[in-house]
């Protein structure tokens, strides 16, 4: 028994490291030029947007921003996703305007594993905020908690974000 978990650790241990160890500065080579360029790369945008939200905010770490770079690339060319930026989030990044990149992760992360709701503006919003608002309370990610952040974790807590956020 004991041996089944410690194996179990060394792949779970094996996994993650080779997660966090890659090396992500060769996606600045990938061209996306013609419409069907994006699509093939849906995996590894969902790879970029898992890592931005599985490691803290550190302005040196190169993994982060190529990640965030290929992903906003990605972004302002895909045909398949339209991605909006409001006022909501405008008030969330303007006392830290590095979210703005997590945020994008959420909205890409969010569309990507629920393709069937990525037209669904109100959908993408609010799972995108909650993502964020989930990110941002893990201690490990170093955000700085601006007033509106914290206003919004009370009504995610209290089960009235949607409300907060105008949605319903």
């Amino acid at each position: 028994m004991k041996t089944k978990i410690l194996i179990t650790a060394i792949a779970i241990w094996g996994i993650t490291s080779v997660c966090y160890s890659q090396d992500y500065s060769n996606l600045k080579d990938i061209v996306l030029k013609d419409k069907a360029d994006y699509p093939k790369v849906d995996n590894q945008i969902l790879e970029c947007a898992k890592y931005i939200l599985n490691t803290p905010m550190d302005d040196k770490n190169l993994n982060r921003f190529y990640s965030l770079q290929f992903m906003m690339r990605w972004m302002q060319g895909t045909p398949d996703y339209t991605f909006n930026i409001d006022e909501t989030i405008g008030n969330i990044i303007k006392s830290n305007e590095s979210l703005l990149g997590v945020y994008l992760a959420c909205m890409a992360n969010y569309m990507l594993e629920n393709k069937v709701k990525a037209k669904d503006e109100k959908e993408v919003k609010y799972n995108s905020i909650l993502l964020l608002i989930n990110y941002c309370e893990a201690s490990k990610n170093n955000v700085d908690m601006s007033s509106e952040l914290k206003i919004m974790i009370k009504a995610k807590n209290e089960n009235t974000l949607k409300e907060y956020l105008k949605l319903q």
